[in-house]
């Protein structure tokens, strides 16, 4: 990704996939590779996976934040795909330790700006994603439950298995793939499920295989813990100081780390402050439908007009979430500042 906010318009396709329901269209979307790609979900975990256990709720300083975009996101998304694997010939190949390592960094990084555990690349797993994302490229589509009729070339069972529990991404590679999932771009995408899946608190491995235009990132079935960090709650952007370059162009999200909260019945208050927390203006916010089985239970909405600051300026938005039901909790407020950790 470069420091900059640049925006490539590149075509990105991207699906999901719910447990116990059908898979959702497909959709295309321009987005930056600079700071997103695409995405897909894949099967839900068990409910036990999203419930409630110790709390992390740190709020990382300017200077962690800061460090954490300029020495791992950055490198991250600089990092090419190498592949030597072939769509003509369907040779599943083999993409670059490098690439993969830089994939698994962009992952974490997003996980530690809310406080989540890191999580593992499992190797295995990531042959399977591999011969997920051949099949992709080489069908020119996308989908989590790929025929051999629909998809007849490059086609595998191994690669449809891990098609069923991948993010899937056309049109973006490598760690660009995950900025793409995290930004969520498109109305195919208001569930925000690739994001929340990235996010699942419970997730202790995953696994991923890129080609020179396809990516899957098995983010399901590779193993969870109950032990693992388990902030109350999870915003993105996140609470507290948040690049400027990430931030995933209005489509913002609240999920619960306790699997009895509700959302259904919320309302989402966007408000710009200053920095004594004076109302500049209140933004217009477009909620989406609550939907479940992504991951952590989760809120979507869309707010308008957010201002990406340069040099030393910060944009200070408060957040106010109201109607929340089932957790103990009726209402939670946090305060997001986005700047330029590149000045």
């Amino acid at each position: 990704m470069s420091p900059a906010r640049t925006r490539v318009l590149a075509l990105v396709l991207v699906s999901s996939t719910l447990l116990a329901a059908g898979a959702l269209p497909a959709s295309a979307a321009p987005v930056r590779s600079s700071a997103s790609a695409p995405r897909a979900f894949v099967a839900a975990p068990a409910a036990t996976d999203v419930a409630a256990s110790g709390t992390s709720d740190r709020m990382p300083t300017k200077a962690w934040v800061t460090n954490l975009y300029r020495t791992r996101i950055v490198p991250a998304l600089g990092t090419r795909v190498s592949w030597s694997g072939s769509v003509s010939s369907c040779s599943m190949g083999r993409e670059s330790d490098a690439s993969r390592a830089a994939t698994l960094r962009m992952v974490n990084s997003m996980r530690m700006l809310v406080q989540l555990s890191t999580v593992k690349l499992d190797t295995t797993a990531s042959n399977k994603a591999q011969k997920a994302a051949l099949l992709m490229d080489a069908n020119g589509k996308l989908s989590h439950s790929p025929s051999q009729s629909d998809f007849p070339r490059c086609w595998s069972p191994a690669a449809k298995e891990a098609a069923g529990s991948s993010n899937l991404a056309l049109g973006a590679t490598g760690s660009k793939a995950i900025a793409a999932y995290m930004d969520e771009p498109g109305d195919k995408n208001t569930a925000a499920g690739h994001r929340r899946w990235i996010l699942n608190p419970a997730t202790t491995h995953i696994a991923t295989g890129s080609t020179g235009n396809a990516n899957a990132l098995t983010v399901f079935g590779l193993g969870t813990s109950a032990t693992a960090a388990r902030p109350g709650w999870i915003e993105w952007p996140a609470r507290g100081w948040f690049p400027q370059q990430i931030e995933p162009d209005g489509r913002w999200s609240l999920s619960s780390s306790n699997g009895a909260v509700s959302f259904d019945k919320a309302a989402v208050k966007v408000q710009r402050v200053t920095t004594d927390g004076k109302v500049v203006t209140t933004h217009s916010v477009r909620k989406h439908p609550v939907k479940t089985g992504y991951g952590p239970n989760t809120v979507v909405f869309d707010v308008s007009g957010v201002a990406h600051p340069t040099g030393k300026a910060v944009a200070y938005y408060r957040v106010t979430v109201t109607g929340i039901r089932g957790g103990g909790q009726s209402s939670y407020s946090y305060l997001v500042r986005l700047y330029d950790p590149t000045a």
